[in-house]
Order: structure tokens, then C-alpha cells, then sequence
């Protein structure tokens, strides 16, 4: 009886933390997708910033040519997109090229790409400057920003946390972006323990 008991509270535990676990073998990227949030579709990402965020023509321009060279490995939205005003929570992961040779050339460039940020919405600003960490045993850089979005529903601040890793002739961007009125620190912070790079 006993025996069972422990099986039984085993699989308890097992169902009640399982999590989905989003892979991609082939750029070698795994991450545990949040429980009840949606994986959007590469068109996705641009209608929702056409759709909910109040920017300009030239402004989405600028925001689209950055991005050119980039590939996305997969994006996270907490809400549907077609029925949630406003920012959504989001987790976004890219891979993008890396030119640096060395890991500070490399954190001096991911610092200086912030300033294209700064261009697009005056009141950028650093809540911690890019230092050097790890995700998955590798050296990486991380910042957490701050910045005012216009969106339908008015203004919201948005605070994203980006973490730059640079793998050979390629680096993983994983940008994690919530606004003022839902913080998820706490489940972000509990997602980049289970991320993994090979």
C-alpha cells in the first residue's frame, strides 16, 4: 500500500509541475513554454504591433529594418492577441549574427544596440546597465529596461529584460517584456533556469 501511495504522490508532483518543454534541435534552443500561454505565428508579431501599439509609419520602419538578419526561434503571448488591448506580456527569442571577437567587444556591441531603442522612444532608460551573467553554463549579457509605449488603451511603460548570448558566429536574443500593470519578474526569472543552449 505504501508502495503505491509514493507512486501516486509521484505522479501528483510530475502532473502538477510538468511544464511543455519548447524544443528546436536544429539552433539548439530549448526553454519551458509558460503554462497557458500561446505561441505565436511569425505573422503574428507584426499585426500585433501594427494592431495595438500607436507608432508611426517611419517608426515601425525603423523597428522592422533592426530586426532584417534576424531569426525567430519563437515568441510567447500571455493573452490572444486579437482580444487583449494593450501590452501583452511577452517572451521573445531570436537568433541573430554576432560579429565580436572577443566577449567584451561582444558587450560593448549588444550596449551600443540600445541606442537604436533610445532613438525610437525618448525616455529609454537602463533599471540595470548590461553586466555579464550565464544562462545554460554560457557567458551572456543581460539588461533590464525601461520605456512608454503607446497603445490603444493609452500609455503603458514596459519593462523588458534581455539577455544577449553569443554562440560562435551567432548570439540567442531572449527579451522578456511586461508593463507596469502585470509584473511577471518572478515566472521570467523561473524560465531562464530551464533554458538550454547546445
Amino acid at each position: 500500500m505504501k508502495r503505491i501511495n509514493v507512486v501516486f504522490a509521484l505522479l501528483i508532483v510530475n502532473t502538477c509541475f510538468g511544464q511543455i518543454l519548447f524544443k528546436n534541435e536544429r539552433l539548439g534552443f530549448n526553454i519551458e513554454q509558460p503554462e497557458n500561454w500561446l505561441v505565436a505565428k511569425n505573422e503574428e508579431i507584426v499585426e500585433n504591433i501594427k494592431k495595438q501599439i500607436k507608432l508611426d509609419t517611419e517608426t515601425i520602419n525603423k523597428l522592422l529594418e533592426q530586426n532584417k538578419g534576424t531569426i525567430q526561434v519563437v515568441t510567447f503571448y500571455k493573452y490572444p492577441i486579437e482580444t487583449t488591448p494593450g501590452v501583452i506580456p511577452t517572451i521573445k527569442v531570436n537568433l541573430r549574427k554576432n560579429i565580436s571577437k572577443t566577449f567584451e567587444d561582444f558587450r560593448k556591441v549588444i550596449e551600443q544596440s540600445f541606442s537604436g531603442i533610445k532613438k525610437v522612444f525618448p525616455d529609454f532608460k537602463f533599471l540595470t546597465d548590461p553586466v555579464k551573467t550565464q544562462i545554460s553554463a554560457i557567458d551572456c549579457v543581460k539588461a533590464v529596461c525601461a520605456y512608454t509605449l503607446k497603445a490603444k488603451n493609452g500609455e503603458e511603460k514596459v519593462t523588458i529584460t534581455v539577455y544577449a548570448v553569443p554562440i560562435k558566429n551567432q548570439f540567442f536574443q531572449i527579451t522578456f517584456m511586461d508593463s507596469e500593470k502585470e509584473d511577471n519578474t518572478k515566472l521570467y526569472n523561473e524560465l531562464v533556469k530551464t533554458i538550454e543552449i547546445y
